[in-house]
């Protein structure tokens, strides 16, 4: 029997273990083989893509590219063809120096660039980032809505110098994929739970049998928060790495996060704390007056040298 003779469905299953960067090639290899890639590219692996939404001289910009490229296809986004979109899959979305637009402007852009993720089933987004955004309160329905996509899918959320009415409940914190979150002098609708996303790294990192990294970035937390964190993974017989960077800790809080690790009697050697399951494990924490920047991490002693040499420990900042 001929390949051509399979029905649809068939090929459609076998197209599914095909790279993502063939799928354009089998297209042209027959007109049937067109008509069913064609039909089914919501279903299809899809080639890695970059999504940029930026404004210039008050219009609303969209830039795209294959992940890893320099340079895309830039335009007014009210004029893009988003049935583009549905033979690339979106990893990473952008959204850069949007300010000073009509209100308008933006609420249409917002609701576009939504409606068009869930037609074209856009299932790979893995970054989400907001960079010098600053939008009123009339586009918070689409913010909020954009942000809970993004929470659903995302491994990585920046918001960075930016304005959103949005609001991060302890259920959607909960509930969300991330691993890596940053917010830097941004404001929301309401403050960000800081205590409830370290809460849910530790839960996470606690049931991570793949040792997981952790890299949060964040305005502030409570001193009890961070104390927690540490306390589970100086304890875990598989520990993963991560990188915390909290700012606004000034001689204050540095004084209250010390009081509380000799509160739980968590000992330290010049602000190391010894792992108890790992020998050669610490976590360092280091504190910038100047930044009032509190910056925790792992770090593994290895002997650099063989036995029966001097010993000569090198300091490797890692998981292990």
């Amino acid at each position: 029997m001929s390949i051509h003779h399979l029905p649809c469905e068939m090929l459609r299953s076998v197209f599914q273990n095909v790279n993502s960067h063939d799928i354009p090639h089998l297209r042209h290899v027959c007109r049937m083989f067109n008509n069913v890639i064609k039909t089914n590219y919501c279903f299809l692996p899809r080639v890695a893509y970059l999504v940029k939404i930026f404004s210039e001289n008050g219009q609303i910009m969209i830039s795209n590219m294959k992940s890893g490229d320099i340079n895309g296809c830039t335009q007014n986004l009210f004029e893009f063809d988003f049935n583009h979109w549905r033979e690339i899959g979106i990893v990473e979305m952008e959204f850069e120096d949007i300010q000073n637009c009509d209100d308008q402007d933006v609420k249409k852009a917002f609701t576009m660039i939504i409606e068009e993720m869930i037609k074209t089933r856009q299932s790979q987004l893995r970054k989400m980032a907001f960079t010098n955004v600053s939008v009123s309160d009339k586009v918070a329905i689409e913010i909020e809505e954009l942000f809970g996509l993004a929470l659903q899918q995302c491994e990585n959320l920046t918001v960075e110098n930016s304005i959103l009415p949005i609001s991060i409940s302890k259920k959607s914190v909960n509930a969300s994929k991330f691993d890596h979150f940053r917010w830097i002098s941004s404001i929301g609708s309401s403050p960000v739970p800081s205590t409830e996303i370290l809460k849910k790294f530790q839960s996470d990192m606690k049931s991570a049998v793949n040792r997981r990294s952790f890299l949060a970035e964040m305005d502030s937390v409570t001193v009890e928060a961070a104390c927690d964190f540490l306390e589970e993974w100086l304890r875990l017989p598989i520990a993963s790495f991560f990188n915390l960077s909290f700012h606004n800790c000034d001689d204050t809080w540095k004084t209250r996060f010390l009081a509380e690790c000799e509160h739980r009697e968590l000992t330290h050697n010049y602000m190391e704390f010894q792992s108890r399951t790992h020998n050669n494990a610490h976590v360092k924490v280091s504190f910038s007056q100047d930044a009032s920047t509190c910056c925790i991490w792992p770090v593994l002693d290895v002997p650099a040298r063989t036995t029966g040499q001097t010993v000569c420990y090198s300091r490797y900042f890692r998981d292990f």
